[in-house]
């Protein structure tokens, strides 16, 4: 049975204040099952659990059924989210859980509804009871959460890493043991790459795995194996096994966005030609099938599907393609925006850029909304295949989409000295730290009532929803772009946001082990001086742009890069310290070390590898 069976079935509710008004008023939990486009293991569930009469029938007479997409809502799949996809999470009707679980085939599912519903039924009062103290106990982390801050040091980054060198597997490579799947962990692999980058700062510590090796052998493993499609390019989201060989096969332009930079940065480093061979693979997959040339902007994901992908090139042309998910997400977007503008350098292929600006463009014309942020995503592809029953851009203010979305502005500007994108990604960063800033000094991950999708009404103040949440991992990446937007403004006063955020998590991030890896960039970065770039010269003279690239060619986890017109901008020339005459010119320091100017490209690459000898 398909989705239109399910469909006649169930009657879903969408996630708003009239389903959870009707669990009250009929006295029963939810049932929030939570999908995604690309999983299987959903597509399997709804054709068997979900298809079933009985299921069906006994959802209807005990329950109040809620659907929710993941990609859609990544907020409420934040806080019910009950160890992967599908969930099926069992709420009380003021939003707190009672139980879940993941996939459940029709036998299994009706013995829970039962055990549920009766639960729910016969213990009302310890139920409400547990409700009222699950709240105050998260009062109450909310509350040791303003005392927790403590002070950034070079220690955090070494003791991050120690986490990624204990996680390594130095037998098939990646991270983790054969117990469980293996996740490409970039972050881990990016911190890798700038620790060995790095390397002059700290001495090696006995009994870790050189940072290089980690990353090498990890990405030679992953290349290599099952989990990069060799026939089309792009990666698969996860191994199901130890050594790469058996895929997860659903692809995600996320990580295929994270994979394209690391194996850029990867080959900067090291020139090894399969990590150019896999870049450009993952370009390859993207741009025939994740690329909207047309609106210009990325597609979210496509499905698994084990036999397709299990076919040679020229007979999966003969057969319908895995369905793709045809939705711009903001935070993906950026992401693979990011990657393109590195990679129009770094593979020679200026034409990536070309459509990283676009992406750009496209969002922030159809996604920004002065005084709400950034929309999470924009679904207004009329006439082609969608499973989202919502249109237009929807759900402003999720501080994911909102520091990615800086970020990739941020990388804009460096790319072009496009005052727009600079000016763009400071109206974003200043919304989110009037909207989105705590009394401790980090980012929640929403406001606390986040306005409801075009057509809509206001968002439920339920449960965990109404209890924004504050993720490291996000507030990582906020501060990240902070620190370059201070520098690049000039305006110490975004360091110090930056400083607040990462200084809230000080005394907490070692608990989070392998995943404290993107924080310790952070970290590191707001500690170390950066590599600092100041390109002098008019905006037409060709020169200024071949000096501007040849400041990517060379792999630098912090570098801040400016270009300044003198005739347009002599105040600013003047403020920085750098003469107007002889345009254009390349200055670069590194702290207080600073090299001869230069005027040619080929200059800029061997300035910046002489840069950090000397500072080693």
């Amino acid at each position: 049975m398909g989705e239109n069976t399910l469909q006649s079935l169930i009657s879903w509710q969408e996630w708003g204040e009239e389903a959870f008004r009707l669990a009250r008023s009929r006295d029963v939990p939810i049932l929030l099952s939570i999908s995604a486009v690309w999983c299987h293991w959903c597509h399997v569930m709804d054709r068997t659990t979900f298809a079933d009469p009985e299921v069906a029938a006994q959802m209807a007479a005990r329950f109040v059924p809620v659907r929710v997409d993941n990609d859609r809502r990544p907020d409420i799949n934040a806080r019910y989210n009950m160890g992967g996809w599908p969930t099926v999470a069992f709420l009380t009707p003021e939003g707190e859980i009672l139980s879940g679980g993941t996939y459940m085939p029709p036998a299994a599912f009706l013995e829970t509804l039962q055990q549920i519903s009766d639960y729910y039924r016969e213990h009302k009062a310890e139920v409400a009871s547990r409700s009222a103290e699950l709240q105050t106990q998260r009062k109450r982390v909310q509350q040791f959460a303003l005392l927790s801050v403590g002070e950034l040091t070079p220690a955090i980054p070494e003791q991050a890493y120690a986490l990624v060198s204990e996680a390594y597997d130095a037998q098939y490579g990646g991270f983790g043991s054969a117990l469980t799947p293996k996740f490409p962990q970039v972050d881990a692999l990016e911190l890798a790459l700038a620790r060995h980058a790095r390397r002059y700062c700290t001495p090696p510590v006995t009994g870790q795995t050189p940072p290089l090796e980690i990353a090498v052998k990890t990405l030679q493993a992953m290349a290599q194996g099952g989990i990069y499609d060799h026939e089309v390019g792009g990666f698969f989201r996860y191994s199901t096994t130890r050594d790469w060989s058996v895929p997860h096969f659903e692809k995600m332009l996320e990580d295929n966005a994270r994979l394209l930079s690391v194996y850029l940065h990867a080959y900067q480093i090291t020139g090894e030609p399969l990590f150019r061979r896999t870049a450009a693979g993952i370009v390859s997959y993207v741009e025939s099938t994740l690329r909207d040339g047309e609106r210009g902007y990325f597609y979210g994901s496509q499905d698994a599907d084990e036999k397709y992908y299990a076919l040679p090139k020229t007979e999966r042309d003969k057969q319908e393609a895995p369905f793709v998910d045809r939705v711009c997400y903001t935070p993906w977007n950026a992401m693979m925006a990011m990657a393109y503008l590195e990679g129009a350098v770094i593979l020679e292929r200026p034409a990536l850029a070309d459509s990283a600006l676009a992406t750009l463009s496209f969002m922030w014309q159809q996604c920004w909304r002065p005084g709400e942020g950034m929309c999470h995503f924009w679904d207004g592809a009329a006439g082609t295949p969608s499973r989202h029953p919502l249109g237009g851009r929807n759900l402003p203010g999720l501080l994911h989409d909102q520091v990615w979305m800086a970020c990739a502005l941020l990388h804009a500007y460096e790319y072009t000295a496009a005052a727009e994108h600079l000016q763009r990604a400071e109206q974003v960063l200043q919304w989110v730290h009037a909207a989105l800033a705590t009394p401790a000094g980090s980012f929640q991950d929403r406001p606390g009532a986040v306005a409801a999708p075009v057509g809509q009404g206001a968002e439920p103040a339920l449960g965990r929803l109404s209890e924004p949440e504050v993720s490291m991992t996000d507030n990582a990446v906020a501060a990240t772009a902070l620190i370059r937007l201070g520098r690049l403004r000039g305006d110490k006063q975004y360091e110090e946001w930056a400083r607040a955020s990462l200084s809230t998590f000080v005394r907490d991030y070692e608990r989070y082990g392998l995943f404290a890896a993107g924080y310790a960039l952070a970290v590191e970065q707001l500690l170390s001086e950066p590599l600092r770039v100041v390109v002098v010269g008019s905006a037409e003279d060709p020169g200024r742009p071949e000096l501007l690239r040849a400041a990517w060619q060379t792999y630098a986890a912090n570098r801040v890069l400016l270009a300044v017109d003198p005739e347009r901008e002599p105040e600013r020339l003047q403020t920085l310290g750098y003469p107007a005459q002889p345009v254009p010119r390349a200055y670069l320091c590194v702290g207080q070390i600073c090299a001869e100017p230069v005027s040619e490209a080929a200059q800029v690459t061997a300035t910046i590898k002489r840069l950090f000898q000397s500072t080693s």
